[in-house]
């Protein structure tokens, strides 16, 4: 008899999905899905409760929230020089997308290093400025399940980085 394999998320853990940011997973329960009921985690976020089946472990649109020694990485990102500051919407609206789908932390620290620094050369668009939002709300609620801060002891720190952002921009625009 083959062992069975271990699932991959359990009651407690911190998960990410792509559309609804960093949830916990609460609870395993039945769920009626195509008429037969299914075991169901479900899963809290700060506005928003999920559901998803317990044997998609593979599920695209779900990730467990990454692991501490991302931070360090943030944190470098976001005191690097931002990316050619594009001008152009439609290509940060590609970005925007490109983010969206990814969902990934890196990716996410780098597009708001890139757009905060934007801000020196051209006000945001307001779906620029929803996304800055969007993000930094998720880089905020996902470092805080990373490390048990709050989001009030880490916005602080992510907000001077980012402050050093804008200043360099504003230097290379002068």
């Amino acid at each position: 008899m083959g062992k069975k394999k271990e699932k991959m998320y359990k009651v407690g853990d911190w998960i990410v999905h792509r559309r609804y940011g960093v949830g916990k997973i609460t609870k395993l329960e039945k769920k009626p899905l195509g008429g037969d009921p299914i075991n169901c985690y479900r899963v809290k976020t700060k506005n928003s409760t999920y559901w998803f089946p317990s044997d998609q472990d593979e599920n695209p649109r779900i990730r467990p929230v990454a692991r501490p020694s991302i931070i360090d990485n943030i944190i470098e990102i976001l005191q690097k020089d931002p990316k050619t500051l594009e001008t152009d919407n439609k290509k940060w609206k590609k970005r925007i997308n490109k983010v969206q789908s990814d969902g990934e932390l890196i990716a996410i620290a780098k597009f708001i290093r890139d757009l905060y620094a934007k801000q020196a050369l051209k006000k945001l668009t307001q779906t620029e400025e929803a996304a800055m939002n969007r993000y930094m709300t998720r880089l905020l609620r996902e470092w805080s399940a990373i490390t048990g801060e709050s989001i009030e002891e880490i916005e602080p720190e992510i907000e001077k980085y980012l402050q050093m952002q804008l200043e360099r921009a504003e230097s290379l625009a002068a």
